[in-house]
């Protein structure tokens, strides 16, 4: 995944405690091709910026499990059809979002 575009310089910093009411408020739409793409690149910054990201859309596991997101056994198995599902996407917001997206259907 070789992203250029970076959707953050702009975006101002959130404190954590609203970037956390941000990821409470996710959408319920599972649709994400219905989702605006100005969401998708504002929530790739909120988990970015909560470390749960890399600026290449790339999830960071060791976060998750510092968080008690995850199972360290789960994510192996579980992640790579979620992977599989985007590799070939090159736009960062859409490669994040939708990767997390189906994460978060799987587990969360």
């Amino acid at each position: 995944n070789s992203v250029v575009y970076n959707p953050c310089i702009s975006q101002k910093e959130y404190p954590m405690e609203e970037m956390q009411i941000f990821l409470d408020n996710w959408p319920d739409d599972q649709n994400v091709s219905r989702i605006d793409r100005s969401y998708k690149c504002f929530m790739t910054c909120v988990l970015i910026d909560l470390g749960l990201m890399n600026d290449n859309g790339q999830l960071q596991i060791e976060k998750h499990l510092e968080f008690g997101f995850v199972d360290p056994h789960w994510w192996i198995k579980e992640l790579a059809p979620c992977r599989t599902k985007y590799e070939d996407e090159h736009d960062l917001c859409e490669f994040a979002f939708g990767i997390f997206n189906c994460f978060r259907e799987r587990k969360l």
